[in-house]
């Protein structure tokens, strides 16, 4: 093919990508807008003020984290967490923390870093996400968000790793009705 050829090419997939990218964030800002009193609620819990503390390096030693507050964690070196939840694993940090629920519901962890999270059962078994976030709070510092269908009562596991920086603000948080 024809260097003029190639750039044409260029330009068509270029041109793809941008629709692609206007269609998803068109998607996305409508999702928003359809539920802006859950936004509000998640916005107002994100942006509270919250307590810090040091991650786990076993699930042995994990300290229980408080729904429904912000907590500022401090993680350790990847490679001295045992972590129980296969998945994907890289260089950075990583911790693991223990919470409950007071009711069965759907739960939204948020975390102000990129990360490789995973909620486990009291047997250690991971969680699947119930549904993909919306993706509304990127601007107010939430980089990941992932939804849960949790039961109340049981003692979860939350295991977090591939974090690039050794801090992070998390929530875990009932999900707002519309």
């Amino acid at each position: 093919m024809s260097t003029s050829g190639l750039r044409r090419l260029s330009r068509v997939v270029v041109a793809a990508l941008c629709s692609l990218s206007a269609f998803a964030a068109s998607a996305q800002d409508e999702a928003c807008t359809d539920a802006p009193r859950v936004v509000a609620d998640l916005k107002s819990a994100w942006t509270a003020a919250g307590t810090s503390v040091d991650a786990a390096r076993k699930a042995t030693s994990a300290p229980v984290i408080t729904h429904g507050r912000r907590v500022t964690v401090r993680l350790q070196p990847e490679g001295e967490v045992a972590l129980r939840a296969p998945g994907r694993r890289t260089a950075g940090y990583a911790g693991i923390f223990d919470f409950t629920l007071p009711s069965a519901g759907i739960y939204r962890v948020m975390s102000s870093e990129r990360a490789w999270i995973e909620v486990l059962s009291p047997a250690g078994q991971p969680l699947p996400v119930y549904m993909r976030p919306l993706r509304c709070l990127r601007g107010e510092g939430v980089q990941k968000e992932l939804i849960y269908r949790l039961d109340a009562g049981q003692r979860y596991t939350l295991e977090m790793s591939a974090v690039a920086a050794p801090g992070l603000d998390l929530l875990i948080i009932a999900e707002p009705t519309p």
